[in-house]
């Protein structure tokens, strides 16, 4: 036994507590360090995950499409709108024209016409005129159509200026003409055939801006459906890689933990080991110490 000392396992036991407490506090000061070193490396390795991620670019690209499809499929719209409007106004236009054309042999064919000819005629003649300054000069850059309608507004002026007369109709071809009735059939006739190439045209174009609508608005859909899966399934992968990020450095955390308290515990098994077994205050046994 060591006089200064009493029991010679004080000093050990001292000695070994003096080491738990200096690696307790040592590892804490180094287990921090490592932890905010870790924080860091975590949102470093992140931040590139981000930033080497091309998704919001490809979604910008798909959305640029997108808003481009869908201007252009406002713009048919409009078009497809005009054509059917037109096509309206064309049949209408054809029963007209028929009908003025028919006024000349109503009564007695088309070598004179009467008051009542005249009558029916100029009624015809001013729907006619009405229809026609409505008619809509649209055109789409994407959608290559002949200017039929604009012929047909080119007579608009001619259609203002018939003035039938009660009287003769020249024969066609007469070189001096009696009135301005011979020429108002000829023009009426020359309408008719405009009249009959803008309505097929008309129904045509406003057909192939259906066809049209109709493969934008699937490409449309296809966008739509990539910017949602490229958004979810992109999402998914980067929240993945960070998770994989943080699981593998938390690991690390955890390993060092575990032998941190590994030691702790060797250390404090020690400790006890040196100090032997605790006596009861009062036992019996406090004599023989």
């Amino acid at each position: 036994m060591d006089p200064l000392n009493g029991n010679g396992n004080d000093i050990a036991t001292i000695l070994t507590k003096i080491s738990a407490d200096n690696f307790r506090f040592g590892f804490e000061q180094q287990f921090n360090q490592i932890q905010n070193t870790t924080i860091r490396r975590i949102n470093k390795e992140i931040d590139r995950v981000i930033a080497t991620d091309d998704t919001p670019r490809r979604l910008a690209a798909l959305e640029r499409d997108y808003q481009k499809l869908e201007k252009n499929k406002a713009l048919i719209n409009g078009f497809q709108f005009d054509m059917r409007s037109n096509e309206l106004r064309l049949n209408t236009m054809k029963t007209d024209v028929a009908a003025a054309i028919s006024a000349f042999s109503a009564v007695d064919g088309d070598t004179n016409l009467t008051a009542a000819e005249v009558a029916s005629l100029t009624e015809k003649r001013d729907a006619l005129i009405k229809d026609t300054s409505a008619l809509l000069s649209t055109v789409h850059p994407d959608i290559s159509t002949p200017f039929v309608i604009r012929d047909i507004k080119n007579m608009y002026d001619t259609l203002k200026a018939m003035d039938p007369v009660v009287g003769t109709v020249d024969a066609a071809g007469s070189g001096s003409p009696t009135n301005g009735n011979r020429q108002i059939l000829d023009d009426l006739n020359t309408l008719s055939g405009l009249i009959d190439t803008a309505s097929d045209v008309t129904v045509t174009t406003a057909e192939n801006a259906t066809s049209i609508l109709l493969n934008i608005s699937a490409s449309m859909a296809v966008k739509r459906s990539d910017l949602t899966n490229i958004s979810q399934v992109e999402l998914a992968r980067q929240e993945e890689t960070i998770a994989e990020i943080k699981a593998n450095y938390g690991n690390i955390l955890r390993v060092i933990s575990l032998s941190y308290e590994s030691r702790m515990n060797t250390l404090e098994q020690m400790s006890k080991s040196l100090q032997g077994g605790q006596i009861e205050a009062g036992s019996i046994l406090n004599i023989f110490i």
